[in-house]
């Protein structure tokens, strides 16, 4: 795969705009750190809109007492598998924007999507969301042997999709073809020293908010363990990796080590930044720079 960067070059949507002046006016910022304190991120996944049982077929079974949906649309026979986790800081479940964003996957590029409620800290830990993790997958290859699969995730399940593949890549079990980085939370230590110069442009995360979140998730192992920050791992011998990234977000100083992380190593990627976007815009599907990037994904999935 070529090395590609991506810069987009179209101004900012006015919803794009306003969403962020709402943000600052009514300090999500700061509700994000007392909800990271306070544990108070919902537990129970989401509802499953019922649009997606019109042209999809749901089914949900169970992984290590989780429930896992499989959702297969209705009319084609999908040859590629997506295995998708959700973000949410590791502490907070399936939200209807991750749902919306899923429709908007299944309508365009005709996947099959494997949606799993891993384990949520701090009840639980990196190393049990990341055996939940490899598991499924395991299971996933047994039940689709034929099918393409590739890890997408965004913020904290960007995370978690590069730890997985990092784990993968030692192992004699088949590797995922390419990994979707939506927005990644990529090191919990949030110790990049160019991110406290972002920090007054995101108006939806804190530094000590994610810090904090970052050390429910790790538990008693190192906050820079591959597991829990994937931007110490290795990263020779990966797939294809696409990330996608806003620069009003304060994941993106990482996000940025990353890309040349990727190419020191020899890995194939693509890169695409959307200067002036906030942390997780693709799961707000009503915005033109959601479409556009959902129009990206599909064309990385044909090429």
């Amino acid at each position: 795969m070529e090395k590609r960067v991506y810069i987009h070059e179209a101004p900012n949507s006015f919803e794009s705009k306003l969403i962020q002046i709402m943000l600052g006016f009514f300090r999500f910022k700061k509700r994000f750190t007392r909800l990271v304190i306070r544990n108070k991120f919902p537990k129970k996944p989401s509802r499953i809109p019922a649009v997606l049982n019109k042209n999809n077929h749901i089914e949900e079974i169970s992984h290590e007492e989780r429930k896992v949906w499989i959702i297969t649309p209705k009319s084609v026979d999908p040859d590629r598998l997506i295995l998708y986790f959700h973000g949410g800081a590791y502490l907070s479940n399936i939200s209807s924007l991750h749902w919306a964003f899923i429709r908007q996957l299944l309508l365009h590029t005709k996947s099959r999507i494997v949606v799993p409620d891993y384990p949520l800290a701090p009840e639980s830990n990196c190393e049990a969301v990341h055996h939940f993790a490899e598991m499924l997958y395991l299971q996933l290859l047994a039940k689709y042997p034929l099918e393409q699969i590739i890890l997408m995730g965004d913020s904290a399940g960007g995370g978690l999709a590069l730890a997985l593949a990092q784990s993968l890549n030692t192992s004699k079990h088949k590797k995922p073809v390419h990994i979707i980085l939506l927005s990644p939370w990529l090191d919990v230590t949030m110790s990049h020293p160019d991110i406290p110069m972002v920090d007054a442009k995101d108006k939806i995360l804190s530094i000590d908010g994610l810090q904090k979140a970052g050390q429910y998730y790790a538990g008693k192992m190192d906050v820079k363990d591959f597991c829990v920050s994937p931007i110490y791992g290795d990263m020779s011998g990966l797939c294809p990796v696409s990330v996608f990234i806003g620069t009003h977000d304060l994941l993106w100083p990482d996000c940025k080590r990353f890309r040349e992380m990727l190419e020191s190593a020899g890995v194939g990627y693509r890169y695409f930044e959307y200067p002036g976007m906030f942390h997780d815009w693709m799961l707000v599907t009503q915005m033109k720079e959601s479409g556009q990037v959902i129009k990206q994904i599909s064309r990385i999935m044909i090429s």
